[in-house]
């Protein structure tokens, strides 16, 4: 019988003062955190989301607020978390001992500053992250892709293995009960950005690199500076650790480099240490056999579709070697897991249309996830609803984008969702730029504005047997659930016709 898965400053610059300046190793601020009160700002926040519900757990009081209320904020409610909407200094009172900000956050905020005026420490996420996992093995997944995935095959493997992991991940993940773990002992998995160099504020026993791409260019000059961060991320690892890179990106390899820790790659190369060949994907699951240093490991099988996804297994199998897994326990778990929320998530069918949703808003996933949907779908005619995601990332790859669409029969761009962007990014650029470079390219695409726009644009165009593909980092993913209503409710009135 298979077991299952538990579910279960001085005060600090908010940013560094120069673009390569790392970030502070302090163990904390001057003040024990543990046991104390503390505030969040920015808490419906995926990643700040999962420190709040870790924080109880070691004796902390929790409040926090953010702009809005989401299925996150009352998730957290709902623990006994209080949490205002809206930021006010009068949430700063004090009784607090730290106040943790999400990277969106800027120092400007009126609860940062009282904080400041009365001398509590700010910190930003990724530090707070990295005090915490300095109790436990950590484990730090990065990459410019496929971090959420991986980050949360590992966590599952591990907990089908018993070895009670933690966990905080950029995703929610339904089969580990959301997006954090307390576990109980063993290694702390995080999913470890690279933006703001805030994967350096880990001290992982085992790194992860999945891939490096041209990325976060608002805040890297280029590939060699992104590179360069990533080797001091692999730095971080100790002698006795583990350096898990992919084998396939060279990139990958001239960060890996600098690692003080064994290094062993993954990837389809002959020369990798964990190697994939003999890859197929038939009856919804991927089967493939695996080697580990030339000698035959088996086959494997996974839920989740795509090649991208083999690759994300074998650092998996990398990593629960490394921690003692056992080999068949990380085989089940890898056949059972189903991935995290928007990774080619089934939103539903309805009137003979499939709606699915998927977080990429990078080129490189955009193609990728395109390619497994219309492998996945080959009989399908595939629409995609597309949000670009920055202006900045939109227009510096655009190039890239207009390549990244070839999979699917029609796109739909509505407005970009901007964030961090300033004035001059947010006035460089626009969605529809987006449009004329992909229909110069070949692809159909076309303007949709608004949600409600797009909507009704797939409403006049569907046809039973179409694949809907939402794309972004958004809330694109309004626009299915929204053609999904609609879609029932022609199916419902079908129906009705049909009796009268």
């Amino acid at each position: 019988m298979r077991r299952r898965p538990k579910t279960t400053r001085k005060q600090l610059h908010l940013w560094p003062k120069s673009a390569h300046a790392e970030p502070s190793k302090e163990s904390g601020p001057p003040i024990p955190w543990r046991g104390s009160a503390v505030h969040l700002i920015g808490i419906g926040g995926i990643g700040m989301s999962g420190i709040a519900a870790l924080l109880p757990h070691y004796g902390c009081t929790v409040t926090g607020c953010d702009a809005g209320g989401s299925d996150i904020i009352e998730s957290l409610t709902r623990r006994g978390i209080r949490i205002s909407i809206g930021h006010s200094p009068e949430h700063i009172t004090g009784q607090l001992g730290l106040v943790i900000v999400s990277a969106a956050i800027r120092d400007t905020n009126p609860e940062v500053r009282e904080a400041m005026r009365r001398g509590i420490p700010v910190v930003k996420y990724a530090q707070a992250l990295g005090w915490l996992m300095k109790d436990r093995d950590g484990i730090a997944v990065s990459g410019a892709h496929g971090k959420t995935t991986t980050t949360s095959m590992i966590a599952y493997a591990l907990s089908y293995g018993g070895k009670h992991p933690a966990m905080v991940v950029g995703g929610v993940v339904p089969q580990l009960g959301g997006n954090s773990l307390t576990g109980r002992g063993g290694p702390f998995v995080v999913e470890a950005c690279e933006y703001d160099r805030s994967f350096l504020n880990l001290s992982p026993k085992a790194v992860v690199v999945t891939n490096i791409d041209r990325e976060h260019l608002d805040y890297y000059s280029g590939l060699d500076e992104l590179v360069e961060a990533f080797g001091a991320f692999v730095a971080q690892a100790p002698a006795d650790g583990l350096c898990a890179a992919n084998g396939d990106d060279p990139n990958v390899l001239c960060a890996a480099k600098r690692s003080r820790a064994r290094v062993e790659t993954f990837g389809e190369g002959k020369d990798c240490d964990w190697r994939v060949s003999e890859w197929t994907r038939a009856d919804g699951r991927t089967r493939f056999r695996a080697f580990h240093r030339g000698k035959n490991i088996g086959v494997f099988e996974l839920l989740v579709p795509g090649f991208y996804n083999v690759r994300n297994a074998l650092a998996c199998i990398a990593i629960s070697n490394f921690f003692d897994v056992n080999r068949q326990d990380v085989r089940e778990s890898l056949a059972e897991f189903r991935g995290a929320r928007r990774r080619f998530d089934r939103l539903g069918e309805a009137a003979g249309v499939m709606v699915l949703d998927d977080y990429g808003h990078h080129p490189t996933e955009v193609r990728v996830t395109l390619d497994a949907a219309r492998q996945e779908f080959p009989k399908r005619r595939l629409l995609c609803v597309f949000q670009p995601h920055q202006c900045s990332r939109t227009r510096l790859l655009m190039n890239d984008f207009a390549g990244a669409f070839g999979s699917a029969d029609r796109v739909i761009v509505p407005d970009i969702y901007s964030v961090r962007d300033s004035e001059a990014d947010r006035a460089s650029v626009h969605s529809q730029d987006l449009v004329e470079t992909l229909r110069r390219n070949g692809v159909q695409a076309e303007y949709g504005s608004r949600f409600p726009e797009t909507v009704d644009r797939l409403l006049r165009s569907v046809r039973s047997g179409d694949l809907v593909m939402t794309m972004g980092a958004g809330p694109v993913n309004d626009v299915g659930i929204r053609l999904l209503q609609e879609l029932k409710k022609r199916e419902q009135s079908h129906e009705l016709a049909l009796r009268t």
